[in-house]
């Protein structure tokens, strides 16, 4: 060990004897240097070394390399000399190591070729790649890496032969196959332009050759391929087939003529309509990703508008075969091709109400509401001009509202958007027991709210909101409706009642214990951050009566959270921050029946498990005490 580090800090020496020379570093510098490269050679001579042991060094030798670039520029050296190529050589050498000893750590040769790639090693970065692929020939990045590297040199025969390699380990690729169909597509557009060039055709003619073949054909060949590799995997054929239509506009976006190419655009919107979800037959389409049916859909009637096909006649294929996650999202395309105002403006207000009739949009609660949106966007977009489009718009959206709310009566979003267009209020206590979203929760809190109502009714109303939140949600939204309501019929009174009425309905929701512990906090939270000034205010005519409210207050939040609750720490902290701050509201002085911020801190420190998320915060605080004491 000891031979071959000494032997590499030898090969050091006149790389050192340059740096001495240019002044670049004093004799100070280089013996750091020395020690520093040294430490490292032996730590990766040791067994046990690590590949993260390896980019240490590196990290360091770039940053040497980087200050001693920046003292030559200003020392004005032009004339380059053996340590203006020794860094660079020896952060090669160190990767080198590194990924012979590490061959099976991907990140290391990523590193190797990002390095490689920064520094301008491009013929050093070829060589990494296929010494990467050969012990990572899966990694399909590679591939794609060392074929776009043939390609920067002009070599199309090498980088299709390496795609053609990578196919073979990833057979069912679409990032392989579409780069694949990318090359192929860029050389029949450079073939198609070849061959009607004049001199082509003067070549041509004076040789009597017969007319070339198609240019598209190697293209329409892979595509064929590509497509019954990849038919048993529905989401290889959407990212597929996104990349082949985006290669399929490339090329038509280029001047030339369009023969062969119209039949692969052909191809292509067929692929399209016999790969869409709900209607390919096999065990491996009856249950498609979300997000690829979507995909597929999408590009279907994409490429079916750009086609030339209006919108209309495409509602009743998506009505009727695309599963119920699609049906929201082509509402949505209709709704903002709709606002647009361009030329199929009109045929796509017509086909929205046309797919708002349909019996499936009103089939699941989610879909009515996306298409209930979608029509409303249509109907608020409409000009003065587009009477009718409008008061369609408008028609199909009451029609659609009121056929959903029959389907799916306990839906709180269904009750809120019928009650826009209603003179009666969505009743809260007939929906209890059902699974609300938050903001549902709250708005049908603020129109069931009355203020004339009484406490327990507010209760009931709270507790039955409290009780159909769907699982998972913060009640937080809906503690600031009740409060809010409160502030607004008395001010800061009805907003303390309305404190201790949120305090009573958490005492009910004994069943619900996480939720009692979110509606005590956002109760506190909110008593703490709204009555502030109050506070003041009662502390200095009755020092010991609202601190010690809000001190039992927080005993009953901390009771009721659970160890592991991360937020249990946070509460601790405000709780100690309450009682210092009371104490200095009251000249300083401790107010009676309150605990010391100490006696705080043990309790916490037994509480927590997690005593790091606190202690500094804790220390501090118990620091300021102390300083305030002395």
């Amino acid at each position: 060990m000891a031979e071959h580090v000494e032997k590499v800090m030898n090969d050091m020496v006149p790389e050192l004897d340059d740096l001495r020379r240019k002044r670049i570093f004093n004799d100070e510098e280089l013996r750091q240097v020395v020690k520093r490269r040294r430490d490292f050679e032996y730590l990766l001579q040791k067994t046990e070394s690590k590949p993260q042991d390896y980019l240490s060094y590196i990290r360091y030798e770039v940053a040497l390399e980087c200050l001693r670039s920046r003292r030559s520029k200003a020392l004005h050296w032009r004339k380059r000399t053996i340590s203006d190529f020794a860094g660079l050589r020896r952060l090669h050498i160190i990767f080198e190591r590194g990924v012979r000893k590490f061959k099976g750590d991907i990140r290391m040769w990523y590193q190797y070729v990002d390095f490689c790639l920064r520094s301008g090693s491009t013929k050093v970065m070829s060589r990494v790649l296929l010494r990467a692929l050969k012990f990572h020939p899966r990694e399909v990045h590679l591939w794609l890496l060392a074929a776009d590297r043939e390609l920067k040199c002009g070599h199309i025969k090498a980088a299709r032969a390496l795609l053609v390699r990578g196919l073979r380990f990833a057979p069912k690729s679409p990032k392989l196959w579409g780069e694949f169909l990318r090359l192929e597509v860029r050389v029949a557009c450079h073939l198609r332009d070849v061959r009607d060039s004049p001199h082509a055709a003067l070549d041509a003619s004076s040789q009597n050759s017969a007319p070339a073949e198609n240019p598209w054909a190697p293209a329409r060949l892979l595509f064929r391929q590509a497509l019954s590799r990849m038919a048993s995997n529905p989401s290889a054929c959407a990212a597929f087939l996104a990349q082949a239509r985006s290669c399929l506009q490339e090329a038509q976006s280029e001047p030339g003529p369009a023969d062969g190419l119209n039949e692969w655009a052909e191809e292509i919107r067929s692929a399209l309509a016999t790969h869409r979800p709900g209607l390919v037959e096999g065990v491996a389409w009856l249950d498609v990703p979300t997000d690829a049916a979507a995909d597929l859909w999408e590009l279907w009637w994409t490429c079916e508008v750009g086609s030339g096909s209006a919108w209309p006649p495409l509602v009743d294929d998506v009505a009727n075969f695309a599963p119920a996650t699609v049906l929201g999202q082509f509402a949505s395309v209709l709704a903002d091709c709709a606002a647009k105002g361009s030329d199929r403006s009109d045929t796509a207000g017509e086909a929205l109400v046309k797919f708002a009739a349909a019996s499936r949009a009103s089939a699941v609660a989610e879909t009515a509401v996306s298409v209930l949106k979608a029509l409303q966007t249509c109907a608020e977009a409409s000009s003065n001009e587009r009477k009718d489009g409008k008061e369609a718009a408008e028609k199909a959206y009451q029609m659609l509202a009121q056929r959903a709310v029959k389907e799916h009566p306990q839906n709180g979003r269904l009750a809120l958007i019928s009650s826009e267009h209603s003179s009666s209020s969505p009743s809260l206590l007939k929906l209890g027991g059902r699974s609300l979203e938050p903001d549902d929760a709250s708005a049908m809190m603020l129109l069931q709210g009355d203020s004339d109502a009484g406490s327990t009714t507010r209760q009931h109303v709270l507790e039955v909101a409290l009780r159909s939140l769907a699982p998972g949600h913060d009640p937080h939204p809906m503690v600031s409706a009740h409060l809010s309501q409160a502030l607004a019929r008395g001010g800061t009174s009805a907003f303390q009642q309305a404190c201790q009425e949120s305090r009573q309905v958490a005492a009910k929701l004994w069943d619900f214990p996480r939720c009692r512990a979110q509606l005590l906090a956002s109760a506190l939270d909110a008593e703490l951050r709204c009555c502030s000034m109050s506070m003041i205010s009662t502390l200095a005519s009755k020092p010991g009566l609202q601190a010690k409210a809000l001190s039992e207050h927080f005993e009953e939040l901390l009771r009721s959270l659970k160890d592991e609750d991360p937020a249990k720490p946070e509460w601790w902290i405000r709780y100690m921050n309450f009682v210092q701050s009371a104490s200095s509201w009251n000249g300083g002085v401790v107010v009676n029946g309150l605990p010391t911020i100490m006696d705080l801190h043990w309790r916490a420190m037994r509480s927590v498990p997690d005593q790091a998320v606190y202690s500094e915060q804790a220390q501090r605080l118990l620091q300021q005490q102390s300083g305030g004491a002395c």
